[in-house]
């Protein structure tokens, strides 16, 4: 509850607090400083309404104060120092004709306050008559209902409609006074006539072609673009007849006019709209596409170049095909980025919420940190305060993403020194605990006019002594999944010195442990085992890779190549499989429509079969897509062999478990 008695407000509506769903700004006015503290105290008791409370002392102050700044309600004491009884009202009501005034009455003036509502006040509560539930429902209902009145209002003079019309026999032309509106003008400070329409120059000077055109042919509506006294163009809906007598002459031409221009503007927002969501579509399907072409040969160039890696190499060799996999990785990070943003952009980005181990995934970092460690002579530190708990519900997922950028663009800018990442409880209660997480570093810093423009994406900040790699993408992305989580992210930093980034998260504490899950699964397969695995794989380099990769590792996996997905299917029908890679973009029948025809038409025992998705097409894994194809998981391409070495024993240990 934020309550300001003071003369002067000093609360930033910015700064509201949470957990409330009506807030709104009450001036009282009133001068027994009980009475006001009264009125605190019972409101700080509700759970209903949060508001803040102006107090002024005065009738005088009260006006001056509802001049410099709007307010949803006014509680108003009729016994002032400068004013006493009904004529306070009276005085209030000719500054503020619609203000929503509640009156406050002694217990003897009960009668009063029914004069006052009568006499345009909202409502009266008489004094040390009402309770905390009582005053929030009457402020409720009081400013709900002056909201509605005022929307009503506006929606009345959005639909703007006015009636004229011009007699033929004495040539006099008539309008009511919405037109007069519509046209700009004040009703009747000016009289449109007959030399009105006539004259080139005049704003109803459209009209004498309606009216010839009426007159021709009975009845006339079209749409026209008008100017208002002011010059502003606007948008109406003429519609025209005849009037005729009883011997069926025209006596007159009538007609009303409309207001358009907001349907108008609706109609081209809503085509603007269809055009962007189609747009949108567009772009998420070239994306996707250019995933799929981008992946597919950086899938063979990675999965080369960790098979050539693997043997016999002179130190130039090895170094050269080191660069090739280093910048191979550097271009599917710039992929991967460009994914990112794009679905952050469509609002289609999802979060978990489970348990994980905060600690431990802060303590990985230094794992993932170690090679620039070793290149560079900065130290990294971790420091985690020790009343941040150690589980928390949550997405370790994309927090991770969060730290990872932040820590690799610290070391990105730093030369020498250190990195440290800080991780503080900053608020906490029984449930929930709001976590502070900061990266420093001593590196180049970051100019100060370039600050505030530093989480917009493509942004990057150039460097007359050094280039440096990156898209401007990596804040924006780590900025929107840290906003879209109901936190915050800032900088601090200074040219020479460093740069601080941090930000806020919320988190649901989590029992001490762990609950048990399938994960406990061994990822190492055991060598006695024979295991046959079907791969299904257009693309001759990636068969390569994916055999040969799967194959110098497990000398008990007999990898069979599918071509397409019929020739999966084929095969899958003749012989037994324990596993089943299974590309999505193929000639002939396609991964989906193969997985779908295994799951649908073949034998129980083969209909189960586990099926891995392996594609390069990036957003199969958001909001689990593949599962809606009957999948039971993917292997992302550019796959890296760690990944596709434990996914490959997690479900073949699974099976074996399941026997």
């Amino acid at each position: 509850m934020q309550v300001n008695l003071q003369n002067t407000s000093l609360y930033n509506q910015n700064d509201k607090p949470t957990g409330y769903d009506f807030f709104s700004r009450v001036l009282l006015i009133e001068d027994n400083i009980g009475d006001a503290r009264l009125v605190e105290l019972l409101l700080e008791e509700s759970e209903t309404i949060d508001c803040e409370i102006v107090n002024k002392t005065s009738l005088a102050d009260g006006i001056a104060a509802l001049k410099e700044a709007p307010f949803d309600a006014i509680l108003l004491d009729l016994s002032l120092p400068d004013s006493r009884g009904f004529e306070t009202l009276e005085k209030f009501m000719s500054h503020f004709p619609d203000a929503n005034v509640i009156v406050l009455t002694g217990l003897k003036d009960k009668k009063l306050g029914i004069d006052a509502v009568r006499a345009g006040a909202q409502d009266y509560l008489v004094k040390g008559g009402f309770d905390s539930d009582w005053l929030a429902k009457a402020l409720r209902y009081s400013i709900e209902r002056n909201r509605f009145l005022k929307r009503l209002e506006e929606a009345q003079k959005i639909a703007k409609v006015g009636h004229w019309e011009f007699n033929l026999g004495s040539k006099e032309f008539t309008a009511s006074d919405e037109i007069y509106r519509i046209l700009g003008y004040q009703p009747r400070s000016s009289e449109f006539n007959i030399r009105d329409i006539e004259n080139p120059d005049s704003h109803i000077h459209f009209l004498k072609k309606i009216i010839s055109t009426t007159m021709k042919s009975g009845i006339h509506r079209s749409d026209y673009i008008i100017k208002q006294s002011n010059g502003e163009e606007i948008s109406v809906f003429i519609q025209t007849n005849l009037t005729k007598n009883s011997k069926g002459d025209i006596i007159s031409v009538n007609g009303i006019i409309q207001d358009i221009t907001n349907r108008k503007i609706r109609e081209q927002l809503q085509r603007d709209r269809d055009l962007a969501v189609e747009s949108a579509k567009v772009k998420e399907q070239l994306l996707t596409r250019v995933s799929h072409e981008m992946r597919t040969p950086m899938n063979a160039i990675l999965g080369m170049s960790n098979l050539v890696l693997k043997t016999e190499l002179d130190e130039e060799q090895s170094g050269l095909v080191k660069g090739i996999q280093q910048n191979s990785e550097h271009l599917l990070g710039i992929i991967n980025d460009i994914l990112e943003i794009s679905t952050l952009q469509n609002g289609k980005l999802k979060f978990e919420n489970r348990p994980f181990d905060l600690a431990s995934l802060l303590s990985n970092l230094f794992n993932i940190v170690q090679y620039k460690l070793k290149e560079n002579t900065i130290q990294f530190e971790l420091d985690i305060r020790e009343d941040v708990p150690k589980y928390v519900d949550g997405d370790p997922n994309r927090l991770h993403q969060v730290l990872i950028n932040l820590v690799g663009n610290a070391f990105k800018f730093t030369e020498r020194g250190k990195v440290r990442v800080t991780v503080e409880n900053i608020s906490s209660n029984e449930d929930k605990v709001w976590l502070k997480f900061s990266v420093a570093d001593t590196g180049i810093g970051i100019p100060e006019n370039k600050i505030s423009d530093i989480f917009e994406p493509f942004n990057r900040i150039e460097y007359k002594e050094q280039n440096f790699e990156g898209t401007g993408l990596g804040l924006s992305i780590a900025h929107n999944i840290v906003t879209m989580q109901n936190g915050g992210m800032g900088v601090t930093s200074k040219v020479g010195e460093g740069s601080v980034f941090y930000f806020d998260l919320p988190f649901t504490k989590a029992v001490d442990a762990l609950p048990g899950h399938e994960d406990d699964i061994p990822v190492r397969i055991d060598p006695d085992r024979e295991i046959s695995l079907l791969l299904a794989e257009d693309n001759k380099f990636n068969q390569i890779v994916a055999k040969k990769t799967i194959e110098k590792e497990y000398s008990n996996i007999k990898v069979t190549i599918a071509h397409n997905g019929s020739e999966a299917v084929e095969l899958l029908k003749e012989n037994d499989f324990d596993i089943i890679l299974m590309d999505l973009q193929m000639p002939v029948m396609d991964g989906y429509e193969a997985t779908e025809f295994i799951r649908e038409s073949l034998d129980e025992t083969k209909a189960k079969i586990t099926i891995l998705a392996m594609t390069a097409d990036a957003q199969i894994a958001k909001d689990d897509k593949f599962r809606k194809y009957k999948m039971n998981d993917y292997v992302l391409k550019p796959f890296r062999p760690k990944q596709l070495f434990e996914k490959l024993a997690y479900y073949l240990n699974k099976n074996e478990q399941r026997k």
